[in-house]
């Protein structure tokens, strides 16, 4: 027998929407959605109305990836679904929620599934328990009409006298304390998920602005100012001082500089375009391992190596502040400032100011997410008063978690908004700890 394309699809339709009627799907959907796994995700039950929809119509066009995305969850048509899978874990979501569903659902509603890898519903009856029950005597034709108007049925359930529960039964007892134990598990792992799955959408609606721009995101890391000394320097203080087996073979060390030593002009050069803190290095590092994760292109470039031209081109991300002159730049005219080497300061009435104390174990940043910058473009800073202040903003902006937790406390449509924090932390070891907000503002 030869099926053609339209025969299939004829056939398909038929599943869909003949076996189960489309009244029993939506009024089993209305349940689903006033039920504990969906009525407090919005996002699921459009995701799951849409599916249902499209499937009923049986409009299989309309249950592509990049269709859903955009119809569901406003993304450009031709938007990168490998960059931003968010309707490939959506739906991996529904279908953890509807598996719990499920699990108690009421006996003989109609059985909402989709199929993993594909995004198209399908409709069934769910299975009942068969009744068994003795046949009753069939009824003279002069009875027919008495029967069915005056007798109540009843099954020999309601008559039969109760029995002493049996070895079998007890142990199935047992088994519904097994299935009780299997469904808290269940329920953990899904709660799990979704709060993963929350932290990460917060997450990727943060970053969307530089995420999604359609051009390589550019990361710009400044030069630290640093003055060495010259080779002449060098080599007469070695003609005076032996040098250990390691400086000979080239070893860079302290040149002792006793109270009183003289120094000529000629002694110190500028090394421009040389020097990094391993805070900016560390901060660079974490910034990059989140977008390789979700395979976006970018650009480092450093010290002079770059230009307003290809600001404005470019997503940008300003790594440090005191070395980067355009850190200081983009964000001198916002709420919060660096304020000289050590402090941060709110510009505002209130004037309240953050700082370092001497030895660095206390220290502050500013994360800065700018979406119309002076260049055009959208711009994210991470930028400490000293190098583990950058580092520990970094972490911050790169931890689904922390994000998460900062957008809760932002205002309806944040999204389209800039936003500033100030970030504290702890040093130990030249090392930061997880840092914590001081203070936000968004606008």
């Amino acid at each position: 027998m030869e099926f053609t394309a339209e025969k299939v699809e004829s056939a398909d339709r038929q599943k869909v929407s003949g076996t189960v009627p489309a009244a029993e799907v939506r009024k089993t959907l209305s349940a689903i959605f006033q039920s504990t796994p969906f009525h407090s995700s919005k996002q699921s039950q459009e995701l799951l109305q849409y599916i249902v929809d499209q499937s009923l119509a049986d409009r299989m066009e309309m249950l592509k990836e990049r269709v859903i995305g955009a119809n569901v969850f406003d993304r450009r048509p031709d938007y990168d679904t490998n960059v931003d899978p968010i309707v490939r874990a959506r739906a991996a979501e529904v279908r953890k929620r509807l598996a719990v569903y499920y699990q108690t659902a009421p006996e003989g509603a109609v059985r909402i599934s989709i199929p993993s890898g594909s995004f198209r519903a399908i409709f069934e009856w769910a299975q009942r328990s068969p009744v068994h029950s003795q046949p009753a005597p069939q009824p003279g034709p002069e009875e027919n009409q008495i029967h069915a108007e005056s007798v109540t049925p009843f099954t020999s359930t309601e008559i039969a006298p109760p029995e002493s529960p049996s070895p079998t039964r007890r142990f199935l007892g047992h088994g519904s304390w097994v299935a009780i134990s299997v469904a808290v598990v269940l329920l953990a792992w899904a709660a799990q998920h979704y709060f993963s799955f929350s932290d990460e959408r917060a997450f990727g609606r943060f970053w969307a602005p530089i995420l999604d721009h359609s051009n390589p995101i550019l990361i710009y890391i400044g030069s630290n100012a640093v003055y060495e000394l010259s080779t002449s320097y060098l080599d007469a203080y070695f003609e005076q001082h032996r040098r250990s087996q390691s400086e000979a073979m080239g070893l860079e060390s302290y040149i002792p500089l006793p109270p009183g030593t003289k120094l000529d002009i000629q002694d110190l050069y500028p090394a421009k375009d040389t020097y990094v803190t391993i805070g900016d290095v560390a901060a660079t590092t974490k910034i990059v391992a989140m977008l390789v994760q979700r395979d976006k292109q970018f650009d480092i470039r450093f010290g002079s190596d770059v230009a307003f031209g290809d600001l404005r081109e470019n997503p940008t991300i300003l790594i440090g502040a005191h070395n980067n002159s355009w850190t200081i730049t983009m964000t001198e005219n916002l709420r919060y400032v660096f304020d000289g080497r050590n402090g941060i300061v709110d510009r505002t009435g209130s004037q309240k100011r953050w700082s370092t104390n001497n030895d660095f174990t206390e220290d502050y940043a500013i994360v800065s997410r700018v979406l119309n910058s002076k260049t055009g473009t959208s711009v994210i800073t991470a930028a400490g008063i000293g190098h583990a202040g950058t580092r520990a903003a970094a972490e911050f902006l790169t931890n689904p978690q922390s994000v998460s937790a900062l957008v809760k406390s932002l205002p309806k449509g944040w999204e389209s908004k800039n936003v500033q924090i100030v970030l504290h932390t702890t040093v130990i070891n030249q090392l930061p700890s997880a840092p914590d907000i001081v203070a936000t503002y968004c606008w």
